[in-house]
């Protein structure tokens, strides 16, 4: 995609988010978690959204996604329960148009 003019290249979002959880997670099983959410709620045309976890510490993270696809990605992240049999509540923190601004505003990098 990176060949494409700026105006035919989707425009991405990242949406900071923080975990409470009984137990640490890793980013393997989180992203592992997301991706099975976004299958079970809208089927195979979850692949279209660009979805990508960017950074997790434990706590909180940063998913990249397409403008296109940002709802449905906030819907899959709030209705998780489980990661990896761990008991979860995700809380959105805010969407951001770079990673430098998502980070700088809502993870205090």
């Amino acid at each position: 995609m990176k060949g494409l003019p700026p105006s035919l290249r989707s425009r991405k979002r990242y949406i900071a988010f923080r975990i409470i959880a009984e137990k640490k997670i890793d980013e393997r099983s989180l992203s592992r978690a997301l991706s099975e959410k976004m299958l079970s709620l809208f089927g195979e045309c979850f692949a279209a959204s660009g979805f990508r976890l960017e950074e997790f510490d434990g706590e909180r993270g940063i998913v990249r996604c397409y403008r296109e696809a940002l709802d449905k990605v906030m819907v899959a992240l709030t209705l998780m329960t489980h990661v990896g049999g761990v008991r979860v509540i995700p809380l959105t923190l805010g969407v951001s148009g770079t990673i430098k601004r998502c980070k700088r505003k809502y993870l205090g990098v």
